[in-house]
């Protein structure tokens, strides 16, 4: 039993033999067995022939002849210019108003109650620039020495209250109480711009 085991053992352990590729050249074959080869095929080939090349001098006679002149060729035609808007100045800054021409309101005798016309006659001051004087006047009373003051002081005052009603700043009025004046009508009050203008 043993002995079976060793042998299986060294079956088992042997290589194995190698298997052999064997080529087969037929026409050595045929060499070793005397037959001759066939001789080779003569196989034709025919290449293209190339075409004979001419060479060709060309001879240009160019007779002495005016040119023609020579006509331009219209392009295309160029864009029609686009037309803008006319340049339109700046507008003008606005001028300052001017100032109002003196005016002379006339009080009734003794009163210093704002005449009939003096709103319509104070209208071009309400919108004038700078200051506005009023230069009141009264006649003079004998037996009241301050009397001539006190009254034109009062026409002085109606006439402010009348430009304020219209517009005119306070700050902006300038009355003034004058009293009597010689030579002129102590019934009036004059009415201008800055410092007044006496008539």
């Amino acid at each position: 039993m043993k002995q079976i085991l060793l042998l299986t053992g060294f079956l088992l352990a042997a290589p194995l033999p190698a298997l052999a590729q064997v080529t087969v050249n037929p026409a050595a074959l045929q060499q070793l067995a005397g037959i001759a080869p066939p001789p080779p095929v003569a196989v034709a080939v025919s290449l293209p022939v190339a075409a004979p090349v001419h060479h060709w001098t060309h001879s240009v006679h160019v007779a002495s002849r005016p040119l023609a002149p020579v006509q331009a060729v219209a392009g295309p035609k160029p864009p029609a210019p686009v037309q803008t808007a006319a340049h339109v100045p700046p507008p003008a800054p606005p001028t300052a108003p001017k100032p109002a021409a003196p005016i002379a309101l006339v009080f009734a005798p003794g009163s210093a109650d704002l005449p009939a016309n003096a709103t319509a006659a104070l209208k071009p001051f309400c919108a004038a620039p700078g200051k506005v004087a009023v230069d009141a006047r009264a006649p003079t009373d004998p037996s009241d020495p301050s009397g001539a003051m006190r009254l034109s002081l009062a026409r002085a005052l109606t006439v402010q209250a009348a430009l304020t009603a219209c517009g005119v700043p306070p700050q902006n009025i300038l009355p003034r109480a004058q009293g009597a004046v010689p030579g002129q009508n102590e019934d009036e009050a004059i009415v201008g711009s800055g410092g007044g203008t006496e008539k």
